[in-house]
């Protein structure tokens, strides 16, 4: 069966403004939060796959419900950022236009620049297997093994020109210290790059010029999407504004890149695409892009080694005010509809109040699985139609001098549609509760527990099985350290590759000194009960310049 291209495959549920805050950058596939671990494909849990890259006092909590709270929090800045951000830019043009004629010219700025390093080990550990057949089906478990593999990894930064020039640059450099496995031998932890014992990942490499009259960006090198369909590619951007804020027009072409794939040889796509963000007042927006993409098909998949043109469309509306933020929009495939998607946040801050509802449909197979708007951890590989939702609402109470309680109950599910389930394709549902405390007796000091009823999505009168979880820790200016545990029916893990874990029953611990304000020092241990026991020991230094 043919699979429709994974430049398409993608949808962003969320994301009022497609405008990425100047100089922001895009989170890495590795040693960020993974969105979407449960196979929910909404950003509901934040997976720390490293450890050491989440920052502590930014995601105070390992368990997911931690991860949920700052999720929603993070999904609520970056959709009123970059809109903020325009409107302030937008004044602060408008204030300069006035002044110019009685302060002169502005006074070029220098260069500025910023760097973080990150240079961490990692040792993984295979033990106890299963004898017999999984409880899923799969074949009964290789015998013990290790791994060990050092990562480099590196984010920079260089603007100048008063702002009109921006360069960036993330990446990472992986060393398979084990080498290659024997042949004959299987290896639980290889990966398609163990051909060679170093690998080098370029997430991102470009060099823009922005802000110049008409001229909203010319961007060159890899880089993300930032309107339509979340994706990374090696290419060209432009954005012009011909009259002003309201309206922007951009069109972006290349070749798409993907760091994940659910099985080897699969080949990467050309796209190009064209749209129009409009702007009729600060609380609206509208936006409408076309995107056309080749697929490329060698003698394996087709017969004749010839190329696939498909075309994508798609609208989005979204609106935006103080208390309520809420998008829907629309996709189509040549002559049908693809994708249809609604989302919608609700924070009440005199209450302490909140709700967040998504639901996405994707009606067609195509080839990626794009299970959150974040193109870093798409992976290449079919993604079959299915439905995913989530629902949930929090209320947060002070009490005491400085102590936050915090209670969230939720709904989430995914739902595979008109086929049987297959590895990144998953049928899930939870109803889950969550409780934390934050800063209780001390400052830094944090408890979290949770519960939840995990059930078949496609079959919801089977026998549902009742998980419970819970995080302690301490978030200090110079200390950070944390214990845990929490179930995921199907968690996927992003390292060097994707790998996707069943009935995973997870327990970690970590601790993080900050030296020195440039230097932040951590380790963390890891124990995942499957079908076998799989425990990873990491420890890495940071650095900030």
């Amino acid at each position: 069966m043919r699979v429709r291209s994974a430049a398409l495959a993608g949808f962003a549920p969320f994301s009022i403004d497609p405008a990425t805050p100047r100089g922001a950058r895009a989170s890495r596939p590795v040693g960020r939060p993974a969105i979407a671990t449960a196979g929910t494909g909404f950003g509901c849990r934040f997976q720390s796959v490293t450890g050491d890259d989440v920052p502590v006092q930014s995601l105070r909590g390992g368990s997911p419900f931690a991860r949920a709270i700052a999720g929603s929090a993070l999904a609520t800045a970056l959709v009123l950022g970059p809109a903020r951000l325009a409107a302030a830019e937008g004044a602060a043009d408008s204030e300069s236009e006035g002044e110019s004629s009685l302060v002169g010219p502005e006074r070029p700025r220098g260069w500025t620049s910023s760097l973080s390093l990150l240079e961490e080990y990692r040792l993984r550990r295979a033990s106890r297997a299963l004898t017999a057949q999984g409880p899923l089906g799969e074949a009964a478990a290789v015998d013990d093994q290790l791994d060990h593999r050092l990562r480099l990894h590196s984010d920079a930064q260089v603007d100048g020109v008063n702002d009109h020039f921006l360069a960036l640059f993330s990446g990472a450099l992986w060393w398979d210290m084990d080498g290659p496995e024997t042949e004959g031998n299987t290896d639980l932890f290889a990966s398609q790059h163990d051909d060679s014992r170093v690998w080098v990942a370029p997430y991102a490499l470009s060099a823009q010029w922005r802000d110049a009259g008409v001229l909203d960006h010319a961007r060159l090198g890899r880089q993300d999407s930032e309107h339509g369909l979340p994706l990374t590619f090696d290419g060209v951007s432009l954005g012009l504004r011909p009259f002003g804020p309201r309206l922007l027009l951009f069109g972006f072409g290349g070749q798409t890149v993907h760091f994940f794939e659910t099985m080897p040889g699969l080949l990467e796509d050309w796209v190009a695409s064209v749209g129009a963000v409009l702007r009729p007042s600060p609380a609206l927006q509208f936006e409408l892009d076309t995107r056309l993409v080749q697929e490329r098909f060698d003698d394996s998949v087709e017969a004749n080694g010839s190329d696939l043109t498909t075309l994508s469309y798609g609208l989005a509306a979204s609106t935006r005010t103080e208390l309520v933020t809420a998008k829907a929009q629309v996709r189509g495939l040549d002559e049908q509809l693809s994708h249809a998607g609604a989302a919608m946040q609700l924070y009440l801050p005199a209450y302490g109040f909140g709700v967040d509802t998504r639901l996405f449909s994707q009606l067609v197979t195509l080839g990626e699985v794009a299970e959150s708007e974040n193109p870093y951890f798409s992976l290449l590989g079919p993604s079959l139609p299915h439905v995913r939702y989530r629902f949930e609402a929090f209320k947060d109470q002070e009490f005491g001098d400085a102590a936050l309680w915090t209670n969230l109950l939720g709904w989430r599910g995914r739902v595979v549609v008109g086929h049987d389930e297959t590895p990144f394709n998953r049928n899930v549902g939870v109803v889950y509760l969550h409780s934390r405390v934050d800063d209780l007796i001390l400052p830094g000091l944090f408890f979290g527990a949770t519960v939840e009823w995990n059930y078949v999505s496609s079959s919801p009168g089977q026998p549902w099985l009742v998980a419970l979880g819970g995080s302690a820790g301490y978030d200090g200016r110079r200390i950070m350290t944390e214990v845990g545990t929490y179930y995921q029916r199907f968690k996927i893990n992003y390292y060097q590759r994707a790998e996707e874990l069943h009935h995973a029953r997870t327990v970690y611990g970590s601790i993080g000194y900050r030296m020195m304000s440039w230097l932040e020092l951590r380790g963390r241990y890891e124990l995942e009960i499957v079908d076998r026991y799989l425990e990873s020991f990491s420890f890495s230094a940071r650095q900030y310049f």
